[in-house]
């Protein structure tokens, strides 16, 4: 910088500095001109993004809002302000300066884009679908509102639709990690396997899912005779584990030796199905390395992509999980001492409510009140976590059972579920556990159902013991839960006829 260098001059060099990320440089010389200039606009401005970049939120917001009322009509300020306020979760406010921004300049498409994304979150999905529509109209390439348009697609179930979307982004941004996993989705949902178990690999370069660190090679499906040692690890959710434990029987059959590790839940049950030569715990947040050696590893939701490359391919071997036998009759006898004549049916209606998957598929207990009045019914309250609370907050304790305390791993909820006539749950855990132990089983299914669920089916190619209902109108839990009530009347007509 030289004595000669104008506050304009400064200003230029400011933002070209910030733009490559250097926010002390960026700062210093906004500085400079703020003191020679305390009322500058643009220095301002930047000094309020060097703020919000330093995490001094209210710093940030005190300086930008300076610099509109020394410069009111800056759409581009009026923009970054509203993504500071959204930051610290003033949504209300942040939407008022978008509608701002859009007024000065209704062609900027990234207003559009976050005015969607606010709509978005506040569930209200056909405007937020408004506002990307109306953002690809001004820039038709633009990759995130064609991958937003693509995940509201996917929740109204049109994964045509979305697939076109999806693939749109990609080309904007290869690399996009959502979009391909997204894309992934949409695949697997309408049957397209072999693509869609490629694109599911993205979920590696997904910013909080990383591999496991092996030594060994990744195993591509090579022969393994000879007791080659195959290291196959859980990654994801309780219930794809479940899911995917069904081809670790073929792995065995070709001559390997399975290690398996699995979160500390879902141990017991692994060991007590023989479902590998050797059963692993691996605690959450536990980095590592395994300390017994191997040939090959893989990643347990890798294996459909080796194995299954249409509906005809998925692995029919079910029940592929089982109790332990002393453990069965133990949930028997309890479960009998509740039964009178009664049909013995469990209920679930929420998984891990922290997961982000959940908000979409969990309902709350008072939506499954319909179901609890059916007469003819003994009614077992499978739900754990939290949620097993509004079992209390509704007073229908009496009505159902409440066995959250006694299922301590998921060997006590297989032993429990084979006892039942009946699971009835949202998309959870232990539908998928009731499948692998093929106990009969209704799933109460959301519009943006999980791509394993399929389109628009009531069986399940996964689980034959299975059964779907599925929402006809998005979020709207009442017209289902009643048609599964129906279900259960004639159910229970037909048991006691």
């Amino acid at each position: 910088m030289t004595q000669t260098q104008t506050n304009e001059q400064l200003i230029v060099q400011a933002n070209s500095h910030f733009s490559d990320g250097n926010y002390l440089a960026a700062g210093k010389l906004a500085s400079t001109v703020f003191t020679r200039e305390p009322n500058h606009p643009d220095a301002l401005f930047i000094l309020g993004m060097v703020a919000h970049k330093s995490n001094n939120t209210p710093l940030a917001i005190q300086l930008i809002e300076k610099s509109l009322n020394e410069k009111p009509q800056q759409p581009h300020v009026l923009f970054h302000l509203s993504t500071v306020l959204q930051s610290c979760g003033r949504i209300k406010d942040a939407e008022i300066r978008l509608a701002q921004v859009l007024k000065i300049d209704p062609t900027m498409a990234m207003a559009h884009i976050n005015l969607g994304n606010i709509c978005y979150g506040k569930g209200e999905p056909s405007q937020a679908l408004t506002h990307y529509v109306e953002a690809l109209e001004r820039e038709p390439d633009n990759p995130t509102a064609h991958y937003n348009v693509g995940v509201i697609a996917q929740n109204y179930g049109d994964h045509t639709m979305a697939l076109n979307h999806l693939e749109k982004a990609i080309e904007g941004n290869p690399n996009s990690a959502t979009a391909h996993m997204a894309r992934a989705f949409s695949l697997l949902m309408t049957e397209q396997f072999e693509e869609g178990w490629k694109e599911y690999e993205w979920r590696w370069k997904l910013p909080d899912h990383s591999p496991r660190i092996c030594p060994a090679p990744r195993w591509q499906g090579e022969e393994m005779e000879g007791g080659k040692r195959l290291y196959l690890y859980t990654e994801q959710g309780f219930g794809d584990a479940i899911m995917c434990a069904r081809y670790i029987p073929w792995v065995r059959e070709s001559g390997a030796y399975v290690i398996l590790e699995c979160k500390p839940e879902l141990a017991q049950l692994f060991k007590d199905s023989n479902i590998a030569d050797r059963v692993v715990i691996r605690e959450e947040g536990d980095e590592t390395a395994p300390n017994f050696t191997y040939e090959y590893h893989l990643p347990l939701m890798s294996l459909p992509g080796l194995f299954t490359t249409s509906l005809a391919t998925i692995p029919q071997n079910v029940p592929y999980l089982k109790p332990k036998p002393s453990l069965a009759t133990e949930w028997r006898l309890r479960l009998d001492r509740e039964k009178g004549p009664e049909l013995k049916v469990g209920i679930c209606w929420s998984g891990n409510p922290n997961a982000t998957a959940n908000k979409g598929r969990a309902c709350t207990f008072k939506d499954f009140l319909p179901i609890t009045q059916v007469p003819g019914v003994r009614f077992f309250s499978i739900q754990k976590g939290k949620p097993a609370g509004e079992l209390y907050h509704t007073q229908h304790e009496q009505v159902v059972v409440d066995l959250d305390p006694v299922l301590t791993d998921f060997a006590q909820t297989t032993a429990c579920l084979c006892n039942l006539d009946l699971l009835i749950s949202t998309d959870t855990a232990v539908v998928h556990l009731a499948g692998a132990i093929q106990t009969p089983c209704w799933v109460i299914l959301h519009t943006a159902s999980e791509w394993r669920w399929l389109q628009k089916r009531t069986d399940s190619p996964w689980y034959p013991s299975t059964t779907l209902f599925r929402q006809q109108k998005q979020d709207n839990w009442s017209s289902v839960v009643e048609q599964v009530k129906q279900a259960l009347i004639e159910r229970v007509s037909k048991a006691s006829s």
